[in-house]
């Protein structure tokens, strides 16, 4: 009988971690470092600055080179996103959790950003709401966007495909980066 019971609690032991295995796999990873791909992106169109080409570079200008540098723990990510054209290059880190809770920063000017962010299926979905207080006492702006990352079954390309809400109506962009 003590034999029985083992065999049984070693099989439940091992399917255990065989269906653990499963769902982390299917966790969608996105992890690594990404070259964003003009070609394939589409970029909002920005109205009264002048004409932009389909890499949404300054006719004439040298499109920048976008990377994104993505650090994954499970639902732990950290996103540095760097812009290098010319000698110039500047770069902008954010840190999320992707467990749906809501986490507030404070930003210049007295803006205030409440980002959110889940996993789930093949997906991250990240949204942000800033609000910011108007000049002199004037109305607050608010802008929002929500970004949907997916990769692609070969683990080669990421998307983003983002909307974007504002006091000047709604825009889309859809970016994809290639793994580098």
């Amino acid at each position: 009988m003590t034999y029985v019971k083992r065999t049984i609690g070693l099989v439940t032991a091992v399917l255990a971690l065989a269906v653990t295995a499963l769902a982390v796999q299917a966790q969608p990873q996105f992890g690594g470092t990404w070259t964003l791909d003009p070609s394939q992106s589409q970029f909002p169109a920005h109205e009264g600055r002048g004409h932009k080409g389909p890499d949404g570079a300054q006719q004439g200008q040298t499109p920048p080179v976008v990377k994104l540098v993505v650090e994954q723990n499970g639902a732990n990510f950290k996103v540095t996103r760097s812009m290098a054209r010319d000698n110039r290059e500047r770069s902008y880190t954010q840190s999320f959790v992707a467990d749906g809770s809501e986490r507030t920063d404070q930003g210049h000017r007295g803006s205030n950003t409440v980002t959110k962010a889940t996993l789930g299926g093949d997906r991250l979905v990240t949204t942000s709401t800033t609000t910011m207080p108007g000049k002199d006492g004037g109305e607050a702006k608010t802008f929002s966007r929500q970004s949907t990352w997916t990769v692609s079954p070969d683990g080669r390309m990421l998307t983003i495909d983002t909307v974007m809400h504002g006091p000047r109506g709604d825009k889309t962009m859809k970016t994809v980066y290639l793994k580098s």
